[in-house]
């Protein structure tokens, strides 16, 4: 449906590729290539200024059943991502990208980076530095859904300012950040974030250590709660199984560790963090924690990419439309949400799931996921529950 909205969003899209083609002429770049990265690349002759054309689509199928007689089986679009991304001038780096996936029209990233070497500066909106998970794409996550305590905990985009650092394997990302796109409030809790990565290379793969922390404020304009939950990893399903209900918190703050290998096929990979919700003066605080261990292999010889501190595209030796049979992966996940803290009273619910999941890689741009979820529920309204779900993702991207 056309709405004010999207007619916004449209036209800060005109604006920023005519300011892009503006300046190329501005800078007598008439004269240009174009490569092809999943989608055409366009670049000036001295290469000072590039335009892609960026975008993913998640269609998602799931159905669920649990221990109470709660049934379901549905669709969605997950996802409908279009945007650009480039360069100008020769080191200031732009992305902006919209959604329409799930039923409304969102602003993901929207961001400049002055890059220098090592370091960076953006601005803008886009992810907050925390979790190996949080902070690696979608589009390369091994399973449908991200681990369950990067969704419980709220992590996400905002607006903010912040330095990166990449050198010999290092990484660092720490910033502050205030607000989103659409936060409108007159007053606007701020985040303070840092993640910081090292990867020690070997023939044949990696090992990555890395952790993370931020400290949240919570919004100034609005009642001090907040509030946690969490789905049994399948975004279809109708009900939320652990549950805080809304807690007194004038701010939150997470510390988390990560451990990643990877070994030609085989990549294991665990993070472990907790939240603990700064209570007002006189209150009780509450800490609550979460995390994962998986493992998965890829049968047909492939490796699971990375690159500054995140797992990037992994490179399809045989794709299926050069008449190969793509890659094929095995993935399990052992994964834990723990909303309970006896000390402060709070009973929200602990959420053990064990996850199966096969992906094909039809090539570098294409992914069929098949996901199998068994959870469990342990204290909260929910005390005792039990969940089978199954989901299917049919993936794009470019």
């Amino acid at each position: 449906m056309y709405t004010p909205k999207f007619k916004h969003v449209m036209l800060a899209t005109a604006a920023l590729t005519s300011s892009m083609f503006a300046s190329s002429n501005a800078a007598n770049a008439q004269d240009f290539k174009v490569n092809w990265k999943g989608a055409p690349e366009i670049e000036s002759a001295d290469g000072n200024f590039k335009m892609k054309v960026r975008g993913r689509m998640f269609v998602d199928w799931g159905t669920l059943s649990d221990s109470n007689g709660t049934f379901a089986d549905k669709t969605e679009v997950r996802q409908a991502r279009i945007g650009v991304e480039g360069l100008m001038a020769g080191d200031v780096k732009y992305k902006f990208e919209v959604d329409w996936g799930e039923g409304g029209t969102e602003i993901k990233d929207a961001y400049i980076e002055w890059a220098l070497d090592p370091v960076s500066v953006m601005a803008g909106q886009f992810k907050v530095p925390v979790s190996f998970e949080e902070m690696s794409s979608t589009r390369h996550t091994l399973f449908i859904e991200r681990a369950g305590f990067t969704d419980a905990f709220k992590f996400g985009r905002q607006v903010g300012l912040t330095a990166n650092v990449d050198k010999n394997d290092f990484t660092f990302i720490g910033g502050v950040y205030q607000g989103e796109f659409n936060n409108g409030n007159d007053k606007q809790g701020r985040t303070y974030a840092a993640r910081a990565t090292y990867a020690q290379r070997f023939d044949g793969g990696l090992v990555h250590i890395g952790g993370s922390a931020y400290k949240r404020e919570n919004d100034e304009n609005v009642e001090p709660t907040i509030r946690y939950s969490h789905r049994p990893h399948l975004h279809l399903s109708p009900n939320k199984y652990i549950d805080t209900t809304a807690l007194d918190a004038t701010s939150d703050t997470f510390v988390g560790g990560e451990l990643v290998t990877i070994v030609g096929p085989l990549n294991v990979q665990g993070e472990w963090g907790w939240m603990t919700v700064d209570a007002p003066t006189g209150g009780t605080s509450s800490t609550f924690q979460g995390g994962y261990a998986s493992v998965s292999y890829f049968l047909t010889g492939e490796t699971r990419g990375y690159k500054k501190g995140m797992i990037d595209q992994a490179q399809v030796i045989n794709p299926v439309f050069q008449g190969g049979a793509g890659a094929w992966q095995l993935a399990a996940r052992y994964d834990v949400v723990d909303l309970n803290d006896a000390d402060s009273g709070v009973m929200g619910g602990k959420q053990t799931s064990y996850q199966f999941g096969v992906n094909w890689h039809l090539n570098n741009f294409v992914r069929i996921q098949a996901n199998y979820v068994k959870a469990d529920i342990d204290g909260g309204v929910n005390d005792g529950e039990k969940i089978d779900a199954f989901g299917v993702r049919f993936q794009t991207h470019w």
